[in-house]
């Protein structure tokens, strides 16, 4: 059954970042808004900031977590923690309005990669981390996941903010972007599938399919993502456009009469 720290921590941080977001396109906002998106377009830059202060806040919060609670290294099950299943609905409920935000302004077809990842995502902390109160500590993984996010969306803010690939400043990010893509993006999903295989015989054949599928979707997601920050920021060397250079979109065509 849910707890109210979850459940809480997931309708607080949906309408957080909906707060957030409403703030970021209205003209209280004091945070400089790059030119080129001070119009129709602002709304790129505010889901780029959003995104950006979700992942240093879940990633500092599951550092500081899995500090605290060492256990969900080796009880990978049963552990769990109140700021654990309050991280976990973060989570769930910035990826809810980050998919809508994404959808509503930018079409399926442009964004269904990252709706995919989300909702994969969310089915699984709403579906079982939170109702189970179960392996907490997957999440928790995930979390360390998110710190190579913090240079992934900091990529695009450099970007939208008229930094050139050749500075001193995107050179900096691309290289721990890389470094963290692989160590605890790529990494940590590596050591999911042989986890996943491990503990799935302490829990039900439906969620055992179920988080061998979000395991190899997540994956392959993530290995596509890859190809293109490697093409965009290693084999292609002049900027083409910032939306050309957003890996976590397929394409940049006009979807629903808006443009990407």
């Amino acid at each position: 059954m849910y707890t109210p720290a979850g459940l809480c921590a997931t309708f607080i941080s949906f309408f957080g970042f909906f707060k957030l977001n409403q703030w970021l396109n209205s003209e209280l906002c004091f945070i400089p808004v790059p030119t080129k998106y001070a119009g129709s377009t602002r709304y790129k830059w505010s889901n780029a900031v959003g995104s950006f202060i979700h992942a240093t806040l879940v990633s500092l919060l599951g550092a500081y977590c899995m500090y605290q609670t060492p256990e969900y290294f080796t009880e990978r099950v049963l552990t769990t923690t109140t700021l654990g299943e309050i991280i976990i609905g973060i989570f769930a409920g910035y990826f809810i309005f980050d998919s809508v935000d994404l959808v509503k302004y930018q079409g399926i077809q442009a964004t269904w990669p990252v709706v995919l990842h989300h909702v994969v995502l969310v089915s699984v902390g709403l579906g079982y981390f939170l109702y189970h109160h179960q392996l907490v500590g997957y999440g928790m993984l995930a979390c360390l996941i998110e710190i190579n996010s913090i240079f992934l969306h900091g990529r695009l803010l450099l970007l939208m903010y008229g930094f050139s690939k050749t500075s001193l400043v995107y050179r900096l990010n691309s290289v721990f972007n890389i470094i963290t893509y692989l160590a605890f993006r790529m990494g940590c999903l590596v050591l999911l599938i042989p986890m996943v295989m491990d503990d799935c015989e302490r829990i039900s054949s439906f969620w055992c399919y179920w988080f061998r599928v979000t395991a190899v979707t997540l994956l392959v997601i993530n290995l596509i993502l890859f190809y293109r920050l490697i093409r965009s920021d290693l084999i292609t060397k002049s900027n083409k456009g910032i939306d050309n250079d957003n890996i976590m979109v397929p394409n940049n065509n006009h979807v629903n009469g808006k443009s990407h």
